[in-house]
């Protein structure tokens, strides 16, 4: 891997691949840092911009990165908030009384609030009232949170769900950086972290070269799955692999049994890949997987429907 790769090298003393690890932690500076300048150099690129998603929304989006990065570096994490949310996780988001259990939880909220702090300058004022005036009813923005973790995405304000999920999302990825492994990883469609969907899947490099993992949309976790098999079904009857060209990086392998597809980043072809922003570089290859009839299992939290 690069020196400034988040996915921490393996110990290893032979050549080869020596373990496959069920789980990768990442370094979250580092994430952090690469999709940040990987949003800003989509703010120079007129290829990725559309009437949705322009220069504008990705550097917005570098911000709130930016925020995320200094969150874990200001605000250290302790073992209590952590524990809450792994239980939290392993109940299931179903669980009767979450709303209530989120609003007890404030460190989430605690990073909502410096979020919108940082992001405050670089929106505009009735915008940046109306998101700031939601800590305002906490209850109202657990109810929000809740419906998050539970999927129902359309049920929360687009402009409102990127901010909330990035405040979840830098407190889960801490909470989840020492999970225990259990049982059933290899088979998981969701994260076996923290239950939320894939973002996308990733082929390493390096010294864990050619092994697949599904990176989390949530706690950023990576899961091993085998390759030529169905992230969503399972099955391996009937996989296709579609690219705009030949060994490119930015691939998409779908399923003919169940039609769903997920974007494949292969960071064995290049290492600089990042999983969420390249999701936005990869909006030209997915309408025409689409067009083939397939609907896209992996999630961006970055591009809310709405």
């Amino acid at each position: 891997m690069q020196p400034d790769s988040d996915i921490v090298p393996l110990d290893k003393r032979t050549p080869g691949v020596a373990a496959i690890e069920p789980l990768i932690f990442p370094r979250l500076d580092r994430l952090y840092t690469r999709r940040a300048e990987k949003l800003r150099a989509l703010t120079e690129s007129e290829e990725e911009n559309t009437p949705l998603l322009n220069s504008e929304y990705f550097l917005f989006l570098a911000h709130l990165v930016d925020g995320q990065k200094k969150f874990v570096e200001q605000f250290p994490f302790n073992a209590a908030d952590a524990a809450i949310i792994r239980n939290l996780a392993k109940d299931g988001y179903g669980q009767t009384g979450l709303e209530d259990t989120l609003l007890a939880l404030t460190v989430w909220q605690s990073a909502y609030a410096q979020l919108m702090e940082d992001l405050r300058p670089h929106l505009q004022p009735s915008v940046a009232t109306a998101l700031i005036a939601a800590l305002d009813t906490p209850a109202t923005l657990s109810g929000q949170a809740a419906l998050l973790l539970r999927g129902q995405y359309d049920q929360v304000d687009p402009g409102l769900a990127v901010i909330l999920w990035a405040a979840l999302s830098v407190c889960w990825a801490q909470a989840m950086s020492q999970h225990e492994v259990v049982a059933g990883i290899g088979q998981a469609t969701h994260c076996p972290c923290c239950g939320a969907p894939p973002v996308a899947s990733l082929v390493l490099g390096g010294d864990r070269e050619g092994l697949r993992y599904l990176q989390c949309s949530l706690c950023e976790t990576r899961w091993h799955r085998v390759r030529g098999v169905c992230v969503n079904c399972h099955s391996s009857a009937d996989i296709q692999h579609y690219s705009l060209y030949e060994k490119a990086p930015e691939q998409a392998e779908a399923c003919g049994e169940c039609e769903t597809y997920i974007n494949v980043y292969r960071l064995d072809y290049d290492p600089d890949l990042e999983a969420v922003s390249g999701n936005f570089v990869s909006q030209i290859l997915d309408g025409l997987v689409e067009q083939e009839g397939f609907s896209g299992f992996g999630f961006n939290p970055f591009a809310f429907p709405g």
